[in-house]
């Protein structure tokens, strides 16, 4: 029985390229379908909350409208980083907050001295948003709230 080397040595080298060629080919395909996800899921802020750390604290988010209900304990208190905004972008954005009135105050950092809604944030950068509760206010409290993006 004669062995034909140039059969086996073809079938071989075949073998091995479709071998590669299904190993390389999801790996491909997934990087590109990742590409297009990146680009079709581009926001320009990403919202992530910190209400676990507040007993009695709710968050609710219905589109782009945002909603914390609380139960004040004092006639003046501040809740800071209640949420944390991240800026996913490449670019340096512009942030306004703009809460639905009542007596509780929303604002960008930590600072309730000095409470701004409106902000710059670097590219790939995050800052806490806060909360201050003043006054004679009911003592169940809700803020509404929606951010939005200056160029």
């Amino acid at each position: 029985m004669k062995h034909n080397h140039f059969l086996t040595i073809t079938l071989n080298f075949l073998a091995v390229v479709l071998l590669v060629s299904l190993l390389a080919a999801p790996i491909y395909f997934a990087k590109n379908v990742a590409q297009i996800a990146g680009v079709k899921n581009q926001t320009n802020y990403l919202i992530v909350s910190q209400i676990d750390k507040f007993p009695g604290m709710m968050f609710s988010q219905d589109g782009a409208r945002y909603e914390i209900s609380f139960e004040r304990q004092n006639p003046s208190q501040a809740y800071l980083s209640v949420v944390i905004l991240t800026n996913p972008t490449n670019e340096a954005k512009n942030y306004n907050l703009i809460s639905s009135g009542g007596s509780t105050k929303i604002f960008f950092s930590e600072d309730f001295q000095n409470p701004k809604t409106e902000i710059k944030i670097p590219a790939k950068s995050t800052i806490p948003i806060s909360l201050l509760s003043e006054g004679d206010a009911p003592s169940v409290q809700t803020v509404e709230f929606t951010i939005e993006t200056k160029q």
